[in-house]
């Protein structure tokens, strides 16, 4: 089913998300780290929302504009 969250449902890998933001693994763990970025495990994967990680690229070119 098909409701227009699809793009929001789906989950990105760390290193997927990394290369999307332009940054390391290592930096996404440091936005987790300070709550910037919420985590989502599913089994022994450790994955960001798609959604989550649109709402922060947002958040960051906000900032830019300010």
């Amino acid at each position: 089913m098909n409701d227009g969250n699809e793009q929001s449902d789906r989950l990105l890998r760390l290193k997927a998300a990394a290369a999307r933001l332009g940054v390391s693994v290592r930096t996404v763990y440091r936005l987790v780290a300070e709550g910037q970025l919420p985590l989502v495990h599913v089994r022994s994967c450790s994955c960001l929302k798609e959604a989550d990680l649109i709402a922060y690229i947002e958040r960051q070119q906000g900032k830019e504009k300010s």
